[in-house]
């Protein structure tokens, strides 16, 4: 929701909180690997207040996924092609991702030299301006997309 309106800071912030590694303080009571989503935490009525039941048995960790890679680094697949327009934290100057994608694959270099939370600037796919959306290329192929936000 927070990428939706633009808040990249705020983004960023809400999905950190929700990552196992924030509960690993309490790992002799969580009893569970520290990097793996849980089912669920018992609570603070039981006796066993703060254990972690169920890990790798829920959805959460796929969502975490989608929510990072689609909405904050904004890397999403549509059949017309490939859209980058992501929405990070104002102090992030720059991130890399390789993605495969139909076959083919892309070098993705973001650049952020002003700071921005959302705002794609230009968009190149191998040197080439490209407006709006990323057609798909060759299968087998390799490519270099680099975005500038502003």
């Amino acid at each position: 929701a927070e990428c939706r309106l633009g808040r990249g800071n705020r983004a960023m912030k809400f999905y950190d909180a929700l990552l196992p590694y924030n509960q690993n303080e309490q790992i002799e009571i969580r009893e569970a690997e520290p990097y793996s989503y849980c089912q669920f935490i018992i609570g603070r009525d039981h006796s066993a207040f703060g254990r972690a039941r169920h890990p790798w048995l829920t959805g959460s960790a796929g969502w975490a996924y989608t929510a990072a890679t689609r909405w904050i680094l904004g890397i999403r697949l549509t059949f017309e092609g490939l859209i980058i327009d992501p929405c990070i934290p104002s102090d992030w100057k720059e991130f890399r991702v390789t993605r495969q994608w139909r076959g083919a694959t892309y070098q993705i270099f973001v650049k952020n030299p002003k700071g921005v939370q959302t705002g794609v600037k230009t968009i190149t796919l191998n040197g080439q301006p490209i407006i709006d959306v990323i057609p798909p290329q060759p299968e087998g192929t390799s490519h270099e997309i680099v975005v500038t936000m502003g």
